[in-house]
């Protein structure tokens, strides 16, 4: 399975580790963007809904994980919690998560994957969310092919976002606590701006915002010691468990990191490892 022991021999770089970035667009998407479920209802436009579909198409790694545009969505695809609590309402249209269970890295693929779809369709413009827990499978099974062994970790809606969320999203962001984050000291313990690296600390910046399952934000990063260019990323055992991997949040943080790293000119390369560690991110040229 995807969140299985990897042996030391087996250690690998990610199988979908993207090369090059939109830089800054992404990074611009990550500070403005939220996790809306409320839509005006209206289509998105064949541009963006192309421009999407072409985009998840190039993406690598698809053996191991893809995301597919479903340009109509149903609205029964979102169940929302008890009682319809939290759920999406009006999205024309979705993103759609695979994975195939078996695969090598899978969970963190998924994640890095996903948002970088979700970052590309904020930088067009469109409302997203991650859904992970509360969705109708049977439904969203029927709005891609799937291939033996895969399943759909997550979906997320497309479209335009109403500008005022209603009352009961309001009041599940206030439960999740949405918007509060974990001060950088945190997320990276021993944190030093005088020592860290500027495109390390800029990841860990932008990684500090990265969205997950109830908020529960699980990754911290770390310095390696005695190192200016190796960073790791580490699952925390604690808090909401839910239906969510935690090695499929870090891989959204990760692609985060990769984002910020790169606004201040490191490139890098990111190497699977055994929990409680996920990944490291070894720079290979620096500004």
């Amino acid at each position: 399975m995807g969140n299985r022991e990897v042996p030391a021999a087996e250690m690998n770089d990610l199988p979908v580790a993207l090369a090059e970035l939109p830089v800054a667009e992404w990074a611009a998407a990550i500070d403005v963007r939220h996790s809306a479920r409320t839509y005006t209802g209206d289509p998105v436009d064949a541009t963006s809904i192309d421009g999407l579909v072409e985009f998840c198409a190039q993406l690598p790694g698809k053996e191991v994980a893809r995301v597919v545009v479903a340009p109509v969505a149903p609205a029964a695809v979102f169940t929302g919690m008890v009682g319809g609590y939290g759920k999406v309402l009006d999205a024309p249209s979705a993103l759609i998560m695979i994975g195939d269970e078996a695969a090598f890295a899978v969970e963190e693929s998924v994640g890095y994957l996903g948002e970088a779809a979700i970052l590309e369709a904020t930088a067009r413009d469109l409302g997203t969310c991650w859904v992970a827990g509360f969705f109708d499978r049977r439904i969203a099974a029927e709005l891609v092919s799937l291939a033996p062994g895969e399943r759909i970790f997550a979906i997320s809606p497309i479209g335009h976002a109403k500008p005022r969320p209603r009352s009961s999203e309001r009041m599940l962001k206030r439960i999740v606590g949405a918007h509060k984050r974990k001060p950088i000291e945190e997320v990276a313990p021993g944190f030093d701006a005088g020592i860290w690296p500027d495109w390390a600390a800029e990841g860990v910046r932008l990684a500090v915002i990265a969205p997950s399952a109830v908020n529960r934000q699980p990754w911290r990063f770390e310095l390696e010691p005695g190192t200016a260019d190796s960073v790791t990323v580490s699952i925390v055992e604690k808090g909401a468990e839910g239906r969510v991997p935690r090695r499929l949040d870090c891989g959204i943080a990760m692609l985060h990191f990769q984002v910020g790293s790169r606004v201040l000119g490191a490139r890098g390369t990111w190497e699977i490892l055994p929990s409680p560690q996920v990944a490291r991110f070894r720079a290979t040229t620096t500004a």
